[in-house]
């Protein structure tokens, strides 16, 4: 497989930010995931075997790492913006805000699907699940969502 990670960036790294800034939703740790995920691609490209896409590898990667970069604040205690909710977020109506409130399990195969515009198929592949798991967990989602609207 000839890749050249300079055309892998230039052609994906604006999906790969979308969605670790989707994920934390701040976008110094946008882009700090997004430089991590290059980096592990241009020391594993070689081991890249092609067996799937390469933009289904690149955000299985993005996936992982903002999922760890999660982890490890909790772990270490501090203050992380993905898993708080503001007290006036519904006059802001803010997508992101909404969002916030979902946990990661329920929240990436949502972004996944709505924002990167993956297939269910993909998704799974993605995170490692079955696809009757991704379709559970979106449906899950999208009703917290719109429960949370109605309040």
């Amino acid at each position: 497989m000839n890749l050249k990670i300079d055309e892998i960036y230039k052609k994906h790294s604006k999906y790969v930010y979308n969605i670790a800034l989707g994920i934390l939703r701040n976008k110094a740790e946008a882009e700090d995931i997004t430089h991590d995920v290059f980096v592990k691609l241009f020391h594993s490209l070689n081991s890249f075997r092609g067996e799937s896409d390469i933009k289904t590898y690149l955000y299985r990667m993005t996936v992982n790492k903002a999922i760890d970069f999660i982890r490890s604040n909790k772990l270490h205690n501090e203050k992380i913006e993905i898993l708080g909710v503001k007290e006036n977020m519904f006059f802001k109506n803010d997508l992101y805000e909404l969002l916030a409130m979902l946990d990661t399990e329920h929240k990436i195969p949502l972004l996944l699907a709505e924002i990167a515009g993956f297939s269910y198929k993909e998704i799974a592949e993605i995170l490692n699940i079955n696809i009757g798991t991704v379709k559970s967990r979106i449906n899950r989602a999208i009703n917290k969502l719109k429960n949370r609207i109605k309040e």
